[in-house]
């Protein structure tokens, strides 16, 4: 076999998932390409005759794992669910990517891009091939608590070649909404930047199925060449049914449905009993649009004349700093008390400029806090972050690499916005406790900016499954703790890094990961002026990670690259002929590959303190001698003082001596 054909083995090999699913990287699958991930084809090893494929992952995204194991339990499956999810090896990086697998039992897409138009469906083709079989998905995903989030046009798929009906795109592979034009969601999350519109409901999904419906039954013409701020405008002030709709002739049949999907009030919307209900031929008459109160007259901002709190409340924004002067004016609470005859809100307004000069707040939080007040309910805002309130901590691990999007979050937080925010709503969150907590949370570990705690702690405990964004393992893709101890020994394995091997971001996802990890062990991490005690701290905290892993893998590479590195450790013992011995125990111990025969040998107790007594003791009599050899340099030897002291001493000593010897032959005498 030629040394090409072993390469392919060897790279086909390592891109098995679960020993079952061969995944195929230079096979790639074009027409089958998510957002966020490409599709390459895949095999499954035991029916070599199944058609499957894979969708390979973003590294920095963390697709919906979570919910692959319910989709993947669906009786009813007019959507394209996942088979098996995980991570391998890559061979094209050298790193591990994650990747999901699925049936490749379907047919075509029904178009390519959202962004452009198709040949209209007819109303009897879309009840047909649309409505109807992918109504029982709406059902059984509202019964497991499972939104979809990337209902869209170019995510429909026919069943087969006959192109008779269609089904679901998958909805896993990106995290949900991130993937969604602004034209599928509801006005509120279109107004949320795509990385803050929170998990969703089923209430989402039902109103994204009605926007690909009339993207269906117009051929997108309605929205061509819109931009997205056009599009939500256009929500805003004709309600979403004729935003989407338009000029396009629509029978009362068709109408009844898609003016209850695309309702603007969440509370009136339909639910997918209402869409069982009207297949089933119960009639309805259609909802009209929820349109916003209208003033008496208009308020001029950036520009333009703006008739309605919500759709200024958009506008502003958009545009924080016309939207901060607009607040100091006080030209805002006038137009609500007098063109909106809305004194409640005026009030609201009132107080919070009050409350904002007892408390000193600059002027972007004030802003911030006056749109929650015109604008109840619509997405958190705050100078250029727009994200619903549950979305902003998703934001916060998908937009983490942004650094301006990462300071204003930050400023965000230890404002209190969000928690001022889920206290002003009108009504009352299921999930308002645990987000105020979690709010809390981050802002305990914000004020805590050592190692292993600070905005990489924030960033994993606040998002319990992200992977790991350490630059050292980031193409190793660890979500889970007994992924990081191999990938290290991977990343170990082809070289020498040329940083520290725990970096803030891998302390932090160890310290959310494991409550084993001690305050010990990261005050320890905390020393970088200290090198003996920050590589002591990298020891334990990787020991930690060995003892927590279910399989106590060794890590040969990882604990011979460790033994290089302990030399600083080495040498803060004091003895000589301990550190040469010791030096030598720790290159045997590292072969084998556990990283608590290292500690043992470095941090034992008993060893530092022999070695702190005896160097203590050392200490002492090297005290001794160096004050005789001063006394010695200084002439203490022979200086008149020693001369006579000593004179003395030696004269004494001599009579001494010769009365003894005296009285010894008296009495020898007079005893003979």
């Amino acid at each position: 076999m030629s040394e090409q054909a072993h390469r392919e083995q060897a790279s086909a090999a390592s891109c098995v998932l679960d020993g079952r699913y061969q995944i195929h990287p230079d096979k790639p699958l074009p027409p089958l390409d998510a957002p966020m991930a490409s599709a390459v084809v895949a095999t499954d090893l035991r029916d070599t005759g199944r058609e499957m494929f894979a969708l390979v992952c973003r590294s920095d995204l963390l697709p919906r794992i979570d919910i692959i194991p319910e989709l993947s339990r669906l009786t009813r499956r007019p959507m394209i669910t996942p088979v098996d999810a995980g991570t391998v090896d890559w061979p094209e990086t050298g790193g591990r990517r994650l990747v999901i697998v699925f049936d490749r039992d379907f047919g075509e897409r029904v178009c390519e891009s959202s962004d452009k138009t198709i040949t209209p469906v007819r109303e009897d083709q879309l009840m047909r091939m649309v409505i109807k079989p992918l109504a029982p998905a709406l059902r059984e995903m509202s019964e497991r608590y499972i939104a979809h989030r990337a209902i869209r046009a170019d995510n429909l798929f026919y069943t087969d070649a006959s192109r008779q009906a269609v089904i679901f795109g998958e909805c896993v592979s990106a995290p949900p909404g991130l993937s969604q034009p602004v034209m599928y969601e509801p006005i509120d999350s279109a107004m949320a930047r795509a990385s803050g519109r929170g998990m969703g409901t089923t209430a989402d999904d039902l109103y994204s199925f009605g926007a690909m419906l009339a993207f269906l039954l117009t051929g997108g013409e309605t929205v061509a060449g819109m931009s997205d701020e056009e599009i939500v405008e256009a929500k805003i002030v004709r309600g979403s049914y004729s935003a989407l709709i338009g000029q396009a002739r629509v029978s009362l049949s068709i109408m009844e449905p898609l003016r209850g999907l695309l309702c603007d009030d969440v509370k009136e919307r339909w639910t997918v009993t209402d869409v069982e209900l009207w297949l089933g031929g119960r009639k309805l008459s259609p909802k009209q649009p929820m349109l916003p109160r209208r003033a008496a007259r208009a308020i001029a901002f950036s520009g333009k004349e703006y008739w309605t709190k919500l759709s200024l409340s958009y506008a502003m924004g958009l545009r924080w700093s016309e939207a901060s002067q607009l607040v100091a004016s006080g030209v805002l609470e006038r137009w609500v008390r007098r063109a909106l005859s809305d004194d409640d809100t005026g009030e609201a307004l009132e107080g919070v400029t009050e409350t904002a000069a007892v408390l000193s707040d600059g002027e972007d939080r004030l802003t911030s806090k006056t749109l929650m007040v015109i604008g109840p309910d619509l997405p958190l805002r705050y100078k250029g972050v727009s994200a619903r309130i549950d979305g902003l901590i998703d934001a916060f691990a998908i937009d983490f690499h942004d650094q301006d999007f990462r300071q204003t979050f930050l400023e965000m937080v230890k404002a209190k916005l969000p928690q001022i925010y889920l206290q002003s709503l009108s009504s009352a969150r299921p999930d308002q406790v645990a987000l105020m907590k979690t709010f809390d949370m981050i802002n305990f570990f914000l004020d805590r900016p050592a190692m292993g705690n600070g905005l990489e702690r924030a960033l994993y405990e606040s998002n319990p499954a992200w992977p790991c964004q350490s630059p050292l393992i980031q193409d190793q893709y660890v979500y889970e703790m007994d992924d990081l101890l191999p990938a290290l020994e991977r990343v170990v394995a082809r070289g020498d890094p040329t940083q520290e091997i725990v970096d803030p971001h891998i302390a932090a996802f160890c310290a959310a990961r494991l409550r084993s990890i001690s305050e010990r062990i990261l005050r320890e991490l905390g020393k970088h002026d200290d090198l003996a005690t920050f590589r002591l701290g990298v020891l334990h905290l990787l020991a930690e990670v060995q003892r927590g892993s279910g399989t106590k893998r060794k890590c040969p590479a990882l604990c011979q690259w460790l033994a290089r590195s302990v030399q600083p450790i080495v040498d803060s013992y004091h003895n000589r002929a301990y550190r040469v011995r010791l030096a030598e125990e720790i290159g045997h111990a590292s072969t084998k590959g556990d990283i608590h025969q290292l500690i043992f040998l470095l941090d034992s107790f008993e060893a530092r303190n022999q070695d702190t007594e005896g160097f203590a003791r050392a200490k002492k009599e090297h005290a001794g001698h160096a004050r005789v050899i001063a006394w010695l340099q200084g002439g203490g030897l022979t200086s008149p003082e020693n001369v006579q002291f000593r004179s003395q001493q030696a004269a004494t000593l001599i009579s001494a001596t010769v009365s003894a010897i005296a009285i010894v032959t008296l009495t020898l005498i007079y005893v003979i």
